[in-house]
């Protein structure tokens, strides 16, 4: 007679390997430090050279507006890949799911930051260093 016991080592989702988890949380982490840095800087500091530097791409010029979203979408695939060691319970899967989901939303702000940052995302040093420069030229 032949065994017909089911193997309970294949359950689950594969683990994602530890240095993703790492990476992810480390550029995560590295997203939300370079947007406190950006928020806290002055009108004469490298962020606000890069920002008003016009022969520059707009991408790498409104790349600090993107930031925040980015870094948070980051920790959420961190999250999620952490969430891989203990994944099994059908409840918390389909939850990691709709996280996933949602995660989306903040890269689609982050992008749309890039081409189009909105003028609240400006911190105060910067939008009174573009009415400066707005009325010395005009």
């Amino acid at each position: 007679m032949a065994d017909t016991t089911i193997t309970t080592a294949l359950a689950g989702y594969p683990h994602a390997p530890v240095w993703a988890v790492l990476v992810t949380a480390l550029a995560a982490a590295f997203a939300i430090v370079n947007h406190v840095r950006f928020t806290r800087a002055g009108a004469r500091s490298f962020w606000a050279e890069r920002y008003f530097d016009e022969d520059a791409p707009k991408e790498w010029r409104n790349l600090p507006f993107a930031q925040l979203p980015g870094g948070i979408m980051l920790a959420m695939w961190a999250v999620m890949l952490a969430y891989t060691r203990f994944s099994g319970d059908e409840t918390l899967d389909a939850l990691m799911g709709v996280f996933l989901f949602a995660s989306f939303a903040f890269g689609v702000v982050a992008v749309t930051r890039m081409y189009r940052p909105p003028r609240k995302a400006k911190p105060r040093w910067l939008a009174e260093e573009e009415e400066r420069r707005r009325a010395r030229s005009g």
